[in-house]
């Protein structure tokens, strides 16, 4: 009785994995696998060119020590880390010196102009004194050389009190650009004499990317042209601004500079940049998210047209930026898989949720 129920068991669970197996989608070796949601963007024929990596920095276009113009005792000092507008006050020197010096130019400036006054109504006197035959030449000379005299003290004293009116000026030091105070090169308190530095301010609004190239690859380097530039994680493209017309005699490069105003790299950054080695070549290019590398090989997903992945070895002959250059395989407009395409099987089923457009 025993035998009986248990081989109706294993005939009912027989019956019901056979039910099952009829009901779901078979392939080769077992279930079908679901269709797997994935994005995609169209192949592309580029102008692209080989490129090789390149080690570069992000530089200020203004990293100065700021030096003071005046001399005395410094009684502020802006702060590391704070950012500044151009005119804005960095540092402060006592003043009170320089007040003095300013009330004695004044001072000097109102006697001079009394006295030249004065001398201007003497040779007036005097002049019509000769012209009535009443006072000699000699004196006549005299009264002129004496206005001139007290017309030039004037001029002399009148430039003196413009330069202490500059010195009180002075004793706010100011940014001459918008910027980051990065070192205080002095302390509240310290006096300083002039010329002497008291911060340290880096423009963080104007940056380049400086970087040496080979002589040779001078050639394939044009203003405007736009490199790619891999840095902290980030990839971005940046216009070459110039290529220096000076090499080096004995390293042989030449330096290359990239516009990178406002794009947000830190000065001091270091990145790599790719540079052309080579001439400009039409070729089809894919995004560069559509490489799968397995195995020391690179992949491509094609989605063919009954919406399967079709899995295509792929030969790389450049990469610019986010594109890169296949050499077969791929044909302009063909379909590969940007997203979702690490887990795919060749012909597995796929679903479009997405088509991305790449820059």
């Amino acid at each position: 009785m025993t035998d009986r129920v248990n081989t109706g068991v294993v005939a009912l669970i027989g019956l019901s994995l056979a039910a099952l197996a009829g009901s779901a989608p078979a392939q080769e070796g077992g279930f079908e696998m679901p269709p797997a949601r994935v994005e995609v963007a169209s192949a592309e024929q580029r102008d692209m060119a080989p490129s090789v990596d390149v080690s570069g920095t992000v530089v200020s276009l203004n990293d100065s020590r700021v030096a003071s113009e005046v001399e005395g005792v410094l009684t502020w000092l802006a702060e590391v880390g704070e950012h500044v507008e151009e005119g804005d006050t960095i540092a402060r020197i006592d003043p009170r010196l320089l007040r003095i010096e300013l009330t004695r130019a004044e001072a000097n400036v109102a006697r001079l102009e009394s006295d030249f006054r004065y001398r201007q109504k003497q040779l007036e006197r005097t002049e019509d004194l000769a012209a009535r035959n009443s006072a000699s030449r000699t004196l006549l000379d005299e009264a002129i050389a004496q206005r001139d005299q007290a017309q030039y003290a004037l001029r002399d004293a009148r430039a003196s009190l413009d330069r202490a009116k500059a010195d009180l000026e002075r004793s706010n030091i100011r940014a001459r650009f918008a910027g980051h105070v990065t070192e205080r090169l002095a302390s509240v308190g310290e006096f300083v004499s002039i010329g002497e530095d008291v911060v340290r301010l880096v423009d963080t609004h104007r940056v380049e990317i400086a970087l040496p190239a080979s002589i040779s690859l001078s050639r394939f380097i044009k203003p405007g042209l736009k490199v790619p530039v891999r840095g902290s994680g980030v990839v971005r493209e940046h216009p070459v601004r110039t290529v220096v017309p000076v090499g080096d005699a004995v390293s042989r490069m030449v330096e290359v500079r990239l516009s990178a105003d406002d794009s947000g790299w830190l000065v001091g950054t270091p990145v790599q940049v790719s540079l052309p080695s080579d001439a400009t070549k039409s070729t089809v290019a894919v995004p560069r998210d559509a490489l799968v590398e397995r195995s020391g090989l690179n992949y491509v997903y094609k989605v063919r047209d009954d919406n399967t992945a079709e899995q295509i070895t792929v030969d790389i002959n450049a990469i610019v930026g986010l594109w890169v250059g296949i050499a077969d395989g791929i044909e302009a407009g063909d379909l590969v898989i940007v997203r979702g395409a690490e887990r795919l099987a060749p012909g597995q089923a796929v679903e479009v949720i997405d088509r991305v457009s790449v820059r």
